[in-house]
């Protein structure tokens, strides 16, 4: 693999990532966790004298990667909160009234 292959295919597999993630499309951002394992264990089979122009290449993938990252918490935060959103709907409502009712003082 060249390095201008293993960008070419790093940043398709950020974009379909990144896609997934705005959709909060689980299949999708499997699939290419998926894909960068595969592209990972390329690099690994990769004989050490000829990785170093690779290394750099995913170098710069880094603000793709950062990017995802942050969509990544973002979407978990805003799981968490539609989550404690839902638990707070789902409180049950006391149907105990007051069988007396006091005076206001």
């Amino acid at each position: 693999m060249t390095a201008d292959q293993l960008l070419y295919k790093m940043r398709a597999v950020l974009a379909d990532e990144r896609e997934g993630i705005l959709r909060f499309d689980a299949v999708l951002v499997a699939r290419a966790n998926d894909a960068k394992e595969l592209v990972l264990h390329e690099l690994r089979k990769t004989p050490a004298a000829e990785r170093a122009p690779l290394l750099a290449a995913i170098e710069e993938l880094q603000p793709d990667l950062r990017c995802n990252q942050i969509l990544l918490a973002h979407a978990q935060a805003y799981l968490q909160d539609m989550r404690e959103d839902a638990a707070a709907r789902e409180r049950p409502i006391s149907s105990v009234v007051p069988l007396v009712r006091r005076k206001a003082g």
